[in-house]
């Protein structure tokens, strides 16, 4: 079995594992974009409870309903703060995969080059044993003369 034959499934595990680095990466990316539509949505939706809860303060209202929309705007407050956590931890992710996908790939054009280093030698070996068995046919050709 030629060498390049022997090396093609270490390429295509390479290739393999370069194909799943990239689809890590992009359901990371996929996550990271959710999570940044998220998080925006909790901004938006504090804020809006804020502006009413100060206006609902202004105007009068009892106690006992601004006391609970307090607590409600806390806990959308601890909200944003969990999803702008989240988000860092997954582009903090997203970095590791991408280094995982870029060096995989790195891998894969390695193998690559090897699988054709080795089959430029086996063409010059090739060529080499064709020429020599060229010259002993032309030298015995000369030598039945």
């Amino acid at each position: 079995m030629k060498r390049e034959q022997r090396l093609r499934p270490l390429r295509d595990l390479a290739g393999q594992n370069e194909r799943q680095c990239a689809l890590r990466v992009a359901d990371c990316e996929r996550r990271i974009a959710a999570g940044e539509q998220r998080y925006q949505e909790l901004v938006r939706y504090r804020l809006e409870y804020e502006q009413l809860f100060h206006a609902r303060a202004s105007g009068g209202a009892p106690m006992r309903g601004l006391r609970e929309q307090q607590v409600f705007i806390a806990r959308l407050a601890e909200a944003v703060r969990a999803q702008r956590t989240l988000l860092e931890q997954l582009r903090a992710e997203s970095v590791q995969l991408q280094e995982q996908w870029r060096s995989a790939a790195t891998r894969k054009q390695a193998v690559g080059k090897v699988i054709e280093h080795a089959r430029s030698e086996e063409f010059m070996s090739q060529e080499k044993r064709q020429q020599r068995e060229l010259d002993e046919l032309a030298t015995q050709a000369r030598a039945r003369r």
